[in-house]
């Protein structure tokens, strides 16, 4: 540790400059005063007042005439220069956006100290001074905007290059707020930032459904920017967008919104898709809260608060597949052979079903509707509630130190019906809880006006978890007769899951219960002095992440039906025959794992160095290095063990260094060069471009790549049959074996154990764009930029004990064709993946004044990877390759892939009223009615969800018993012998795709299919958002605001992809569609 922390020191002393850029969540202002020649004014007093708190700092020009203020809060601004023999120069309204490097130039006249040259307004859209790429979303637009679910973050789609990624699409579950994909990149490669301190939900899976720790609501979100390329070194963690939000602070007045917004069935639109009795699917939802701030002392200290609470009660139409009345008493219409005793039950006569599986039939309802897919339809129930609140004290200490703190909460629960009642349904995430806390801490010295010391510290927890409707329930063992389950009561209760390949799951949700309680600890520095045209700036980051994970599975048990054991010799595969081997016992396989609680440890390093320079006036060069150190993860008792390929034995972690613990070595070679220019080619026209690397270190990946849960201490026993003639054949109606999952009795021939290689490391990013900027007519900017990426050593996870593929007969069992005959399916987590994005990225703005704001973004761009992110691998993705030897083959069009996106968003407020310009003397009572209108929309147009052709082979065609993707499944997919979409004159939603031209592997000897990754799609996406909004002035600057949101405006049927699944009774048909439209009524009170 001594040589890390001598190497940091160094680093910092010697590295050379950076892109410059903001100051955490703050922004720079700079400028030059000159005088009426064009000469420059040293020694010029400018003074820098924010209108709102009344705070003041000033500055001295320098012999060039600059000057420069850091650690600027967003707001507006007052800039006077003032000098003896000079009139006061004075730029009124500036607008300083978080996160900018905004350059205010002066220019002074000869006369009387008394005298004033005003300029107002200067809120320029071009960036001079900064060569990082983004978007500031306003705390104007934020609020005015139509937000779907009032998601702050959500306006981050209004940028170019930005995708919503599909795990915030969620049309039947809760959505993951604030998860998009930025220049083809994967959504947990972003950062976010409140108030300059880390904000990001660091649990390992799915858990809380944000990717944030802190959600404030709009009214308590000052603006934000959304940096998606070239970021300054300042920032770095991972190498996708930067969420910058600044959190809004009190003022000397005192001011405050109180808001409700609901929803109802009677004003939104009925769908597309309803149950079979035809009832409107029914939404109850109710927003409300509030924010209040203001001073304490004048001019010194500021209080602000929020709260919101979010209450709903949904339900959506949903699909499955069960079998039909007939069928649950065991008559099929196929021939049935016992593969035990060869006798053959011919179609239409009863098989003789075993207890369990009469017991599980007769336990569901029957089908609904007509067909042998999509036969069954519920309005499925989806509740949410959820409370969250922060308070903010800014304090003014002395004109060279200010100080502030924060502390926020939120608390969820949300409750998934399943789609199958209990106790033979079940599946489901069940109940789900988040609960967060947060506190930060800054204070910010300015020893001189050349330099500046800030320091901040961050403070996080999150407890969030699922559970199973049926824990707690009768046993598996006196409810179904199933031995060989545990009996803890935070696991036990109902039946296990029971996967039956073309029908809906049975039984529990396989990965359910589990949690993860993440605590960070976050302090960091930055130190910035200026010389002459340079301003550099240097700082540290710690980052301390304690997680207690619990997030094995199957905990309860897992049975698959996928062997089609009791097909007839000759016939064709069809998924009656999984449904006939469930019905007598016969399971392919069956799982079952022991409970484990992890307490994960890890720390991250950074540090950087950059430098601004401003050349001339004309050109401004940034250049920068950051340095990222990023422990392996351990466990805080040294419950870990890792897999030795050299002497095919476990490794267990032990006390000493960093690699004892681990078991992996760690990566010190993550430096990330930036490099970045600004030149003003005309007085209204900019070129800008930049390169930089970045680094990814945090994987959502499920528990993939936690070592702790591994054998020997966690045992994943996955146990294959191949022929239930066998004597050593168990079925379903057997149980699981005692003592399988005892870490005493530790088998690898039986258990899926994990490996992540010694030089496993972080994977990196390489970025840059090219672009042209041009302001003209009042306030409008147009930019067109090409952007690219090149994303190399990604995380990837397969199985690096993948057998080969079987004989043509299909004879040979899973175990005698793996490459090591020792051990059984090896989870591998490695340095796999790559992707690469170009693009051309437009963008056009208009502001004008406070009366209109226009944003239009057209993103035309190809995104190319060799494997998605675990747990955001949605329409037959997967984290893994098709086929472990044959990586070159999964190389295609990416999961994250939008061809096309063009998205614009207006605020218009109507010039009609007291005091616009059309009826500016009307009546009070006229302009009652028709004054203080104001108009606020979202036009979204995009191509529909990529998706990934895939079947679930037989037994005889696997090479691999993991059946989980985010442990390393493969991804097989079928052969592709003609255009895979239905002719354009019979394509529909029940058939998208050409059944005839996709097709599943014959020969066992050739599972692995031609169909290439993400080849098709689903129907294009197109929806407008509109809100009208009504101000009725109350008394002096109260106000009541009346809002009419309408989502999905003209109620356009928006498809979800289709099943894409060939093995699927459903493959090519669509079930679901995105919200109909949906209207929300608003009443906000504003004072």
């Amino acid at each position: 540790m001594r040589r890390l922390r001598l190497f940091l020191v160094v680093l910092v002393v010697l590295a050379f400059a950076a892109a410059a850029g903001a100051q955490f969540d703050t922004a720079t202002v700079v400028g030059v005063v000159r005088d009426a020649s064009g000469g420059v004014v040293p020694d010029a007093k400018v003074t820098l007042t924010n209108t709102a708190t009344g705070v003041s700092v000033t500055r001295t020009t320098n012999s060039e005439g600059l000057y420069e203020f850091v650690t600027v809060r967003p707001g507006v601004y007052i800039v006077t220069a003032e000098k003896s023999g000079f009139a006061v120069a004075l730029a009124d309204n500036v607008q300083v956006q978080v996160a900018a490097r905004q350059r205010v130039d002066l220019q002074m006249a000869v006369g009387a100290i008394s005298e004033q040259i005003l300029v107002t307004g200067i809120s320029p859209l071009i960036e001079t001074d900064t060569s990082q790429r983004g978007q500031v979303i306003t705390g104007a637009q934020t609020q005015a905007l139509p937000l779907n679910g009032r998601e702050y973050s959500a306006l981050a789609l209004l940028t170019t290059g930005v995708r919503q990624s599909a795990l915030n699409r969620s049309t039947n579950g809760t959505p993951r707020e604030g998860a998009f994909n930025v220049n083809g990149l994967r959504s947990v490669f972003n950062n976010f930032l409140i108030d300059g301190v880390d904000n990001n939900a660091y649990g390992t899976s799915n858990q809380g459904f944000s990717n944030q720790v802190m959600q404030p609501p709009p009214d308590a979100v000052g603006e934000f920017r959304v940096v998606t390329n070239n970021q300054s070194a300042e920032y770095g963690r991972a190498a996708g967008a930067t969420v910058n939000v600044s959190y809004k602070s009190g003022t000397n007045q005192l001011h405050g919104d109180a808001w409700e917004f609901n929803r109802n069935t009677t004003l939104n639109a009925s769908g597309y898709f309803t149950p079979p009795s035809g009832e409107k699917p029914p939404l109850q939802r109710n927003q409300f809260g509030g924010v209040v701030g203001g001073p304490l002392v004048r001019n010194k200290a500021f209080f602000f608060g929020d709260y919101e609470g979010f209450r709903q009660d949904r339900k959506v139409t949903s699909f499955g597949t069960i079998p039909a009345a007939a069928q649950k008493s065991g008559v099929l219409p196929l021939d049935i052979r016992d593969p035990r005793t060869g006798v053959v039950f011919a179609a239409g006569t009863s098989i003789p079903m075993t207890g369990l599986a009469r017991k599980v039939l007769s336990g569901l309802p029957d089908p609904n509707l007509p067909g042998a897919a999509n036969n069954y339809s519920i309005l499925q129930d989806f509740t949410n509630h959820s409370n969250k609140a922060g308070g903010k004290i800014d304090l003014q200490i002395s004109p060279t130190t200010s100080m502030f703190g924060r502390y926020g909460w939120r608390d969820l629960e949300t409750i998934d019906q399943a789609l199958l009642p209990l106790p033979s349904g079940g599946a489901g995430n069940g109940t789900i809880y988040a609960r967060n806390k947060q506190l930060v801490a800054g204070a910010t010295y300015t020893p001189s006006d050349r330099s500046l010391l800030e320091v901040r510290f961050g403070w996080s927890n999150t407890q969030a978890g699922k559970n199973p409707p049926a824990l707690g329930s009768t046993s598996a063992l006196d409810a179904f007769g199933i031995s060989g389950l545990p009996t803890d009561a935070r696991i036990s209760g109902g039946l296990p899951t029971q996967l039956i390949t073309g029908y809906s799951d049975l039984g529990r949700q396989a990965t359910n219960p589990q949690w993860q309680y993440p605590t960070v600890w976050n302090p960091k520095l930055n130190y910035t002095w200026t010389m002459g045209r340079q301003s550099l700036k240097a700082g540290y980051e710690f980052q301390k992440i304690d997680v207690e994970v619990m997030d094995v599975n199957p905990l309860y048990g897992r049975d698959s039906y996928t062997g089609q054991f009791t097909r007839p010799a000759g016939a064709a595969a069809n998924n009656i025959y999984n449904l006939a081997d469930f019905m007598l016992g016969l399971r392919a396989q069956y799982a079952l794992s022991n409970a484990l609680v992890a307490q994960m440890r890890r720390q991250m390093h950074f540090t950087y160095l950059q430098d601004d320079v401003r050349l001339n006036d004309k050109l401004t060069v940034n250049l920068g290095l950051r340095y990222e150190y990023a422990t392996p993860m351990w466990e805080a008792d040294n419950v870990l063990s890792n897999f030795d390929p050299a002497s095919r034995t476990m490794l267990l972690a032990k006390d000493g260094s960093i690699s004892d613990r681990a078991l992996v070595n760690p990566d010190r070679n993550n430096f990330g060069p930036r490099l970045g220019l600004a030149y003003s080619l005309m007085p209204k026209t900019v070129l800008r471009g930049g390169w930089g690397i970045g680094y990814v270190h945090n994987q959502r990946t499920g528990a993939a790549d936690l070592l702790p849960i591994n054998g020997p201490q966690v045992i994943n026993a996955v146990v294959n049959q191949t022929n239930p003639a066998d004597a050593s054949f168990r079925t379903t109606e057997q149980g699981y074996p005692a003592g399988l999952t005892d870490p005493s009795t530790f088998n690898p021939l039986t258990a899926n154990i994990s490996f992540i290689p010694r030089d496993y490391h972080s994977g990196r990013v390489q970025s840059w764009f090219a672009s042209v900027q041009r302001e003209f007519g009042p306030s409008m900017l147009f930019d067109a930029a090409y952007v690219g990426n090149a994303a190399d050593d990604l995380v990837l996870i397969g199985n690096y004990n993948q057998a080969s593929p079987n004989n043509a007969a299909g004879t040979i069992p899973l175990q005698a064709r793996r490459p090591i005959p020792t051990f059984s399916d090896i989870t591998y987590v490695f340095n796999g993946g790559k992707s690469r994005y170009n693009a051309l990225q437009l963008k056009y703005e208009w502001r004008l004044r406070s009366s209109v704001t226009m944003l239009s973004s057209l993103t035309l761009s190809r995104a190319r990877d060799n494997g998605a992110q675990s747990l955001e691998n949605q329409n037959g993705n997967f984290p893994g390759p098709q086929d472990f030897n044959n990586l070159g083959a999964e190389y295609g069009i990416g999961a994250y892939n939008q061809p096309y996106n063009s998205t614009t968003s207006f605020v218009w407020s109507l010039p009609i009223g007291r005091g616009r310009a059309w009826g500016a003397n009307m009546s009070p009572a006229l302009d009652a009615i028709v004054g203080g209108w104001e108009l606020a929309g979202i036009n979204t147009v995009t191509p529909g969800e990529p998706v990934t052709l895939v079947y679930s082979p037989a037994a005889a065609f696997q090479v691999s018993g993991i059946q989980q993707d985010f442990r390393g499944a493969n991804n097989y997919r079928p052969n592709v012998t003609c255009d895979p979409y239905a002719a354009s004159g019979s394509q529909s939603i029940t058939n998208w795709f050409n059944k005839d031209c996709v097709v599943i592997p014959t020969n066992p000897s050739q599972p692995f299919g031609n169909a290439g990754r993400n080849t098709v799609r689903g129907p294009n996406f197109w929806s407008i958002d509109l809100a009208a909004v009504k101000r009725v002035r109350i008394a002096g600057e109260s106000r009541v605001e009346l809002r009419v949101e309408a989502f999905n405006l003209f109620d356009r049927v928006n498809f979800t992809p289709p099943n894409g699944n060939r093995s699927a009774g459903g493959f090519g048909t669509i079930t679901s569609t995105y919200d109909p439209r949906q209207v929300q009524i608003g009443v906000k009170v504003q004072w």
